[in-house]
């Protein structure tokens, strides 16, 4: 009778307590493929309108982050002179991708800029965030989301996040600041499709990102699956008149393998009749681990750079495209084939959505590269028609920058990937983050050869 009792006043207790509510995103007051927070708005006196150059930081908790950080430190460092203008690499940057533990850095350098230097690892890499979660399940005061169908656990997440590191930021503010642009992706659980947030996503559920927090799409970037609950968005796409201008002649493509009639199949599940009316994102590294795969869809819905919005006018004139991917992944978990049993659910889920997805990276870096070539070859048709053997054309180049290729990198691919690590790993793959890029020589060789022009080919021009 007793703990009858006492199970009705807990249940009293939570039922009181059941007051916390996620913030929804909001519905767009106009459709308008101009605005907001988009990659086609990337020009800034910050950078050169002659290169793109994209930085990708893949999943890996807390041990990714770092490893990322330190690679981050040495951008920074790193000269980088094109027409006798001196900067550094880092302040070439035009858009910062994140999975999972990516997220993290790509987004929190986006709002602070260098700041992050000074700031970082208080905020985050020395945080014992592992102690919020256990006190999420283990702790009664904080037990709202399981009474409360508005708060799950996840939001409470990104609470935590937002105290510790965002502070009500949003979407709106990285608008302001402009690039380098912050692509954080999560998975949208009922497709297993990358979901950017970016505006251009956002337009296909009716949604304005602008007042959305970072906090919570860096969450959901982080939702590990079973762990976490979902982070989700209401689809207002009911209430649009329209929907974006590639998707209906992408639809065209009569190729069934076309990767923008696929994309824009794909987008249809939030635009037309049958729509979903939700958005549930889970963990970004459950669909890409390397943090490729948003901005690659984005770029398959155009056939030619020529294609794609550009308010700035800023893609005729790129001469070179430049994609680095910072792999922090871990090491896979060779010791499951070597126990008779495997009964920890936590483990097997992390296999699969961490270890199978993995033998898929090579296929993404191949993407990669091949749509970075792409975007590249269709620049130097545009501008090379009339002009052979001039230096009017562009190159791409892909950068693959991975902790398991470094000095020490079996011991460094050990360190957990969760949200807590010792103070000593943190200084270690820091350190190695750094060095991984200050010694890339393909790195360094697409930085020496920035100016080179390159040559319009005569097939080409001719045409």
């Amino acid at each position: 009778m007793k703990s009858i009792i006492a199970l009705g006043l807990a249940a009293a207790l939570l039922g009181g307590c059941a007051s916390l509510q996620a913030q929804v995103n909001a519905p767009l007051k106009s459709f308008d493929e101009s605005t907001g927070y988009r990659l086609t708005n990337l020009s800034s006196a910050r950078s050169s309108d002659e290169f793109l150059i994209v930085v990708s930081f893949s999943g890996g908790g807390k041990r990714s982050a770092a490893f990322a950080y330190g690679a981050l430190e040495a951008m920074r460092d790193m000269g980088f002179t094109s027409h006798g203008r001196t900067s550094s690499l880092l302040h070439e940057v035009d858009l910062l991708t994140g999975v999972s533990g990516g997220s993290f850095p790509a987004a929190y350098y986006a709002l602070y800029r260098d700041k992050m230097f000074e700031t970082f690892r208080r905020d985050f890499l020395n945080e014992d965030l592992n102690d919020e979660i256990a006190g999420i399940y283990l702790l009664p005061w904080r037990w709202d989301w399981m009474v409360n169908p508005d708060w799950g656990t996840n939001d409470e997440m990104a609470r935590v996040y937002d105290e510790l590191m965002f502070h009500g930021a949003t979407f709106g503010d990285l608008e302001k600041l402009g690039p380098p642009f912050a692509m954080v992706q999560a998975t949208d659980l009922a497709s297993g499709t990358s979901f950017p947030f970016i505006q251009s996503q956002f337009d296909l559920i009716c949604s304005d990102l602008s007042n959305y927090p970072i906090s919570r799409a860096v969450a959901a970037s982080n939702g590990f699956p079973i762990l976490f609950t979902p982070i989700t968005l209401r689809n207002y796409s009911a209430y649009c008149a329209t929907e974006p201008a590639w998707i209906k002649p992408a639809l065209a493509d009569p190729d069934p393998l076309s990767r923008q009639r696929q994309q824009a199949l794909i987008a249809r599940r939030y635009t037309q009749a049958g729509r979903d009316d939700y958005v549930h994102l889970v963990d970004g590294g459950v669909g890409d681990n390397l943090a490729m795969r948003g901005l690659l869809n984005y770029i398959a819905r155009y056939d030619t750079p020529a294609s794609a919005p550009d308010p700035s006018g800023r893609i005729h004139r790129l001469r070179r495209v430049i994609f680095i991917s910072i792999d922090g992944q871990s090491a896979q978990d060779r010791e499951i084939n070597r126990t008779p049993v495997v009964g920890d659910i936590l483990r097997i889920v992390d296999a699969v959505t961490s270890n199978t997805i993995d033998q898929y990276n090579f296929e993404t870096l191949r993407l990669a590269r091949s749509s970075a070539k792409a975007v590249a070859d269709n620049l130097t048709a545009m501008r090379c028609a009339g002009h052979a053997g001039e230096g009017l054309g562009a190159s791409s180049a892909l950068v693959h920058i991975a902790l398991s290729e470094q000095p020490g990198a079996a011991a460094l691919k050990e360190i957990p990937t969760g949200l807590t690590i010792a103070a000593d790993q943190v200084e270690q793959l820091v350190a190695a983050g750094r060095q991984a890029v200050l010694n890339d020589a393909t790195l360094r060789a697409v930085i020496a050869g920035i100016d080179t022009p390159v040559p319009c080919p005569a097939s080409v021009a001719q045409k």
